[in-house]
């Protein structure tokens, strides 16, 4: 099982990979014995000299780290199963071995992917993690629901009580600093969670690059947090900036790096740069107009939007250096209560103030249209989510959710979440939404008693109607879930190569590619060229693949990596797609991660007793939600 067929060619695992390198090794040793015997020469000649020698040299050192990349490539690629066996005739168990080769790291994560929650499905916190409000208890129905991968405390310091209260998804892909077989092709990035006590707010950032997430870094700021959003890198073409034909790097801005914004209850914004790397930075730190405290927060179009408890939107621009212009932002009015919630859509902004959404041009920066979420005096817009055409409002009292068509504006249904919650918790307690997020056919709702609800929403883009009672999470926070955001699948890359940078190609596929590289790829039955005339040591250690100093031969018994090996190699640096010329690479993504915040984690069906700080300590519970190919 070692073996797989690959457009009808055998690739036989790395075996031979490791027998070439044996064979550079042993070859250098020899270039290195034919190099100090040339400087011992007498005469001076032109082709035979110390500098071509030590070319050669070279040129072997790099075709060696290349055959070492293509080895740790393929061990990438390969799965190793240990499985039981036969008794042995005094009865002991036995086990044997066996090896699958994938066409591509990513196929041997989806596999892996799919074997672990597999097993996750079967732990006893899943085996009866949710409530189905069809079922009336009576059984889990065999069907794929959000499965809790961890519980976890997020806060450093146990000095003081701080409290969970919101959180942001960085996007940024996890920079590898090598190559190895268990680096895995796609993350979830890392997950931005705010805590809070009276007076100061702290983050903790957590990493969610494999099965088990952890908090790799934390740090406190000097206000109270109410709000993130994060802000990706503008391109040049983005941003209105020409990019330069000649090779003059123009100066960095701020606004080249992706950034995380915090909006504080003190009215002020203070921005970070996001990057995983390093320790943060904080960029810039302004406050808003009056120090009217920020309530939420929207990047779309080059622009920030800041909603404010004075019921004002406040949109900043970048200045020329990259930065937010802080001096005069246009401010919009548009109630006398808090805008507690704001939506990117399309060309629009969504905005609510009091029981009215007011949609907003992000051209004109007007107010184009208006929509009254609800009649009731004192019902105020909390959440808002968008699925299709259809938008979902939750207000901050009571236990409905309203959809309105998002062209029409008309009101399509109401959902009452309380009766699902009422299943499961004992007593006739008050019900309202304190989260609220739609992903992948669900519709996902927080309460202020700590569950989690799931509805059913249709996947296409129509109108996102929930069909069924839906089910409750049978595990819960200690107080309001105060967040859910969903980590997205991104794909990891080597460090040192930006994800804008294709990598280099090794061999073409395409006929088109075949003549940019005919210099890089000699003839068949020649030999390797491990030197020319100025090709020097330098040049080498410069560039691996635009010197044909690093090419290899088809010739039989050839060191050089065939067909069977190309994906592999190149996989290597960016595991997501295949070079240009090539057609891309898809990722089968087979889940994705949810991650709620709150105070504690308790089981609802189960009594357990927990100490005073496991009851209030910020937790988040990451779950992984199984994808329906539908």
């Amino acid at each position: 099982m070692n073996a797989v067929l690959v457009f009808y060619k055998l690739y036989m695992g790395p075996g031979q990979l490791y027998h070439d390198l044996q064979n550079l090794i042993h070859d250098l040793s020899l270039v290195n014995q034919i190099a100090s015997m040339i400087s011992s020469l007498k005469g001076n000649y032109q082709n035979v000299n110390p500098t071509v020698a030590q070319d050669w040299v070279s040129g072997l050192q790099r075709l060696i780290v290349k055959k070492e990349e293509e080895i740790r490539a393929a061990d990438r690629c390969r799965i190793q199963l240990q499985l039981p066996g036969k008794q042995d005739k005094s009865g002991k168990p036995t086990y044997f071995s066996a090896v699958f080769n994938t066409l591509n790291p990513a196929i041997k994560q989806s596999w892996i992917s799919n074997l672990q929650m597999a097993k996750l499905a079967l732990e006893e916190d899943n085996l009866q993690g949710w409530f189905f409000a069809e079922d009336d208890g009576n059984h889990i129905k065999k069907q794929k629901h959000p499965l809790l991968l961890r519980q976890m405390p997020v806060v450093m310091s146990k000095l003081q009580e701080f409290k969970v209260e919101c959180a942001v998804h960085n996007p940024e892909p996890h920079i590898n600093t090598e190559s190895t077989a268990d680096t895995p092709v796609v993350g979830h990035g890392c997950v931005w969670v705010a805590s809070c006590t009276n007076q100061m707010g702290q983050i903790a950032i957590v990493a969610m690059q494999s099965c088990s997430p952890k908090v790799t870094e934390c740090f406190n700021v000097e206000s109270r947090i109410l709000c993130m959003t994060f802000v990706p890198a503008e391109l040049p073409q983005e941003n209105g900036d020409k990019i330069p034909e000649n090779n003059h790097v123009p100066p960095a801005k701020a606004s080249d790096t992706p950034t995380v914004c915090l909006g504080m209850e003190e009215g002020s914004i203070i921005v970070y740069k996001s990057s995983q790397r390093s320790k943060k930075v904080r960029l810039q730190h302004f406050f808003t107009p009056d120090k009217s405290t920020v309530t939420s927060l929207v990047y779309k179009k080059q622009c920030l939007y800041v909603g404010l408890v004075s019921g004002s939107v406040a949109i900043y621009s970048r200045s020329q250096d990259g930065l937010w212009s802080c001096d005069k932002p246009t401010v919009l009015k548009l109630g006398v209560l808090p805008v507690k919630s704001m939506l990117a859509m399309e060309e629009h902004l969504w905005a609510s103030s009091g029981g009215q959404v007011f949609l907003i041009s992000t051209h004109t920066h007007c107010v184009e249209r208006q929509l009254e979420a609800h009649q009731e005096e004192g019902m105020v817009v909390s959440h808002m989510v968008v699925a299709g055409v259809g938008i979902w409002i939750a207000f901050s009292s009571g236990s409905t959710l309203r959809l309105f068509h998002t062209e029409t504006l008309e009101h399509l249904q109401d959902i009452n979440i309380a009766t699902p919650v009422h299943n499961i918790l004992p007593g006739n307690q008050r019900v309202s939404v304190s989260s609220l997020l739609v992903c992948h056919g669900l519709l996902l709702v927080g309460t202020n008693l700590g569950v989690i609800v799931a509805l059913s929403v249709p996947r296409l883009q129509g109108i996102p109607k929930v069909t069924g009672r839906g089910m409750v999470s049978l595990h819960a926070h200690n107080g309001p879930v105060k967040f859910l955001t969903v980590a997205a699948a991104v794909c990891n890359r080597l460090s040192g190569r930006p994800s804008s940078t294709a990598p280099t190609s090794v061999q073409p596929t395409e006929a088109e590619d075949g003549e940019a590289d005919s210099a890089l790829t000699p003839p068949q039955g020649r030999g390797v060229w491990l030197g020319e005339a100025g090709c020097t040591s330098m040049a080498l250690q410069d560039s691996m693949s635009s010197s044909s100093c690093g090419s290899l031969a088809h010739s039989q018994g050839s060191l050089e990596h065939g067909p069977e090996d190309g994906a592999l190699y190149d996989m290597l640096h960016d595991p997501a797609h295949y070079q240009r010329g090539r057609r891309a690479s898809k990722v089968d993504i087979s889940s994705l991660l949810v991650v709620s915040g709150g105070s504690g984690h308790r089981r609802v069906n189960k009594k357990t007793k927990q100490s005073r700080h496991e009851d209030t300590t910020s937790t988040i519970m990451i779950w992984q939600i199984p994808l329906l190919n539908m």
